[in-house]
């Protein structure tokens, strides 16, 4: 790299611009998480992480149970398709996620979540309830388009007074900074990365803001299936297993950026998704169902009896929408048990149109801040370099 730092601290001292993976521009700029070591992962691995929970709707959405979706709140609530079948968005439904207090963050976080109007028969999900560790594995999944098939390699000339001027060249390996051209074609692929060290708090603008952590497109010392989030990825999950049971940990937000990059994919580029654990309760009390509402009408009654009575005993794959109140994948006296407890009660539907509509859509720029004892500043705010990674 040209300029009067070593290539390696040149780029760890240009701090990386953070920005929202932004999707509406046009559907060529909605792409997928990439995996360095391969273009496939699109179909669940052996050990599921919940792969079919990972929605297209242009951007992506997580699917949690109880006909609720979850994504990022830049990102728009929207007909989903999960599995090929794509599932109405239930107008009237969307609703903003807010920050907990004691954080100096904005009232409202990168979230949202929203209903859809048919259940489409999938597992509920397990949001985490404890952090992960540092330097533990996760999965990230996302919709989108491919990368291309061979590494790439650019020389860099870098004026580090002013970042805009920051050009790339094209050419054989290893260059400067190495990675992959973005490529055509869509779809939900997934990959793996492991958690940085340190709590993110990412200011996206003045009303929108989260708490997080980041993963790196790591080129050595890599895991299996190295992944980076790209512009589309907003809403996609990740996952991490805690001894034998998979759990949602995060939602992917935002991606670092390199000044007039020719390409998202990038290595040393970063992740930044929110830590779901700060939010687990919230989200919880909204989407929870009556134990006993086989069919989220909000009231417990005979219709649910005759669903319940209709998969009585079995265990092949049964879920909520069958009868399974327990979540245990038997449908038994314990749900029948839960059915009786609740018989003849209802639950007002949440969701408010209204308020998530106030909220307006980030702006592009945003603060990150270190998480320790006290607020830590680590990167001065700037501006996007327009639209490129997007």
């Amino acid at each position: 790299m040209k300029g009067t730092c070593p290539p390696t601290r040149a780029i760890l001292a240009m701090a990386p611009v953070l920005i929202a993976l932004f999707t509406g521009l046009s559907a060529d700029h909605a792409r997928a998480v990439i995996v360095a070591t391969t273009l496939g992962n699109t179909t669940a691995p052996e050990d599921d992480f919940g792969f079919a929970n990972v929605g297209d709707k242009g951007s992506t959405g997580v699917y949690l149970g109880y006909r609720w979706v979850l994504t990022a709140a830049h990102t728009s609530a929207a007909d989903i398709t999960f599995n090929g079948t794509v599932y109405p968005y239930e107008v009237g439904t969307d609703i903003r996620l807010k920050n907990p207090t004691g954080y100096e963050l904005s009232e409202y976080t990168d979230m949202r979540l929203f209903r859809i109007t048919e259940d489409p028969y999938l597992p509920t999900l397990k949001i985490a309830e404890t952090r992960m560790n540092v330097w533990a594995e996760v999965v990230m999944a996302g919709n989108g388009g491919n990368r291309s098939d061979t590494t790439r390699a650019w020389t860099v000339t870098a004026d580090y007074d002013n970042e805009e001027t920051w050009t790339w060249t094209a050419t054989d390996p290893p260059g400067d900074l190495q990675g992959f051209a973005m490529g055509s074609g869509q779809s939900v692929r997934w990959g793996t990365n492991r958690v940085e060290p340190g709590m993110f708090a990412i200011k996206l603008s003045d009303t929108s803001s989260f708490l997080g952590f980041l993963t790196r497109f790591d080129q050595y010392g890599a895991t299996a299936y190295e992944a980076q989030g790209v512009g589309g990825d907003s809403g996609g999950g990740v996952f991490h297993k805690r001894g034998d049971q998979w759990e949602l940990v995060g939602i992917m937000n935002a991606v670092s950026t390199y000044p007039n990059q020719p390409s998202s994919a990038i290595f040393g580029l970063e992740t930044y998704s929110t830590d779901l654990t700060f939010y687990r309760d919230q989200i919880l009390e909204i989407i929870t169902p009556l134990g006993g509402d086989a069919n989220l009408d909000g009231i417990v009654d005979v219709v649910d009896a005759s669903i319940m009575a209709a998969h009585w005993g079995r265990s092949d794959g049964v879920l909520w929408a069958h009868g399974d109140f327990d979540e245990n994948g038997v449908i038994d006296q314990a749900d029948a048990i839960i059915m009786a407890d609740n018989w003849g009660q209802s639950k007002a539907l949440a969701g408010t149109a209204s308020e998530a509509a106030a909220q307006a859509v980030p702006e592009p720029s945003l603060v990150v801040v270190f998480l320790g004892g006290s607020l830590a500043l680590l990167g001065r705010r700037r501006r996007l370099h327009g639209h490129a990674a997007c």
